[in-house]
């Protein structure tokens, strides 16, 4: 009963801060996303699928911070309202509020951590990989009735493009110690992305070639390298991305990562311990006893970052027992 009371006033509080955080953060990525149109052609489909593969991120850096909050404001409320003095009253130990919100941060650190270690490698690779095909992509995104784009040592004419079919294109290449000189009309192309290039698809071809003499071919289709990569990796399963997590930039990666996942099973005591008050006599310190707390946090997951996954239990266990020092002292000694 007492549980379904307190869950109740959190989820109410909670609802309203990861909401608000989730979309100030999502205008933040979608800005950051937009500076790619800058040198990619990106439709409102493109936009999406690269904003879902942030989303991971996006709830990875909102979700702790918003249950920490809702945990302390919806006590806040209830601790001036009076309404858990009288819960203490009847009989209730502050044990109990420390119980239920014990059961919710360690579900939330759980699911938080699946996230850190299966789902941000997945996401990672396919933000990756999508970015770096559209990249190549734009290389060669023929643009019509031009005096000519130069792609490697490629020259290319189209008269005009239509559902990605390119009509009445002209492609011109140079003289090179592997190759002779050579111009190419065809009546129809398209761009192709295969394996690890990105070519193009001529039907209809006629191919004039400078040696001696001059050679005239017929083709019906010609694939045409581009010589443009996309630079493609696989994408890596958990083992393989989280492998190497000694080296400098992966490291930092999975500690702030895994710090941020379990931050709610490590702070919910510190939390209550400043939520939790006799609204007569004291005062809230609530939002810089946060403040603080999250500042030494993070400054110590940064200054011990070389010891790697030693940096993850310490950072838990000097914080934990700190919330738990501050939780018996000014809470459990008082109630």
């Amino acid at each position: 009963m007492v549980y379904r009371y307190l869950f109740k006033h959190f989820s109410a509080s909670f609802l309203s801060i990861f909401i608000t955080l989730f979309l100030i953060s999502s205008i933040i990525i979608l800005f950051q996303i937009t500076k790619f149109t800058s040198y990619i052609e990106l439709s409102l489909y493109d936009l999406f699928k690269l904003y879902s593969l942030m989303g991971v991120k996006l709830i990875l850096f909102t979700f702790p911070i918003s249950f920490l909050l809702a945990c302390g404001i919806s006590c806040l409320n209830l601790s001036k309202e009076n309404e858990l003095i009288m819960l203490f009253s009847l009989g209730y130990s502050p044990k109990i509020i420390s119980k239920f919100f014990c059961y919710l941060s360690f579900i939330v650190s759980f699911i938080l951590l699946l996230i850190t270690l299966i789902f941000i490698p997945i996401s990672f690779s396919l933000y990756d990989n999508f970015l770096d095909y559209k990249k190549a992509f734009s290389k060669i995104n023929l643009k019509t009735h031009g005096y000519g784009q130069k792609i490697g040592n490629l020259i290319y004419l189209t008269n005009s493009e239509e559902n990605g079919i390119y009509k009445d294109i002209t492609i011109y290449k140079a003289k090179s110690k592997e190759e002779d000189e050579q111009i190419i009309f065809a009546k129809s192309a398209k761009i192709i992305a295969q394996d690890n290039s990105i070519s193009l698809k001529l039907n209809d071809v006629t191919q004039y070639i400078f040696q001696n003499t001059l050679y005239i071919n017929k083709i019906a289709n010609l694939d045409f390298n581009t010589q443009v990569s996309k630079q493609n990796t696989d994408i890596q399963n958990v083992l393989e991305y989280w492998k190497d997590y000694k080296n400098p930039s992966k490291s930092k990666e999975l500690i702030i990562y895994s710090i941020l996942s379990l931050l709610p099973l490590c702070a919910f005591k510190y939390v209550l311990s400043f939520s939790i008050i006799s609204s007569r006599y004291e005062k809230s310190f609530l939002y810089p006893a946060l403040f603080i707390f999250f500042m030494l946090y993070f400054s110590l997951a940064l200054v011990l970052s070389k010891f790697h996954i030693y940096t993850i239990i310490s950072i838990f266990l000097i914080f934990s027992t700190l919330s738990y020092f501050f939780f018996k002292n000014k809470i459990i000694s008082k109630y």
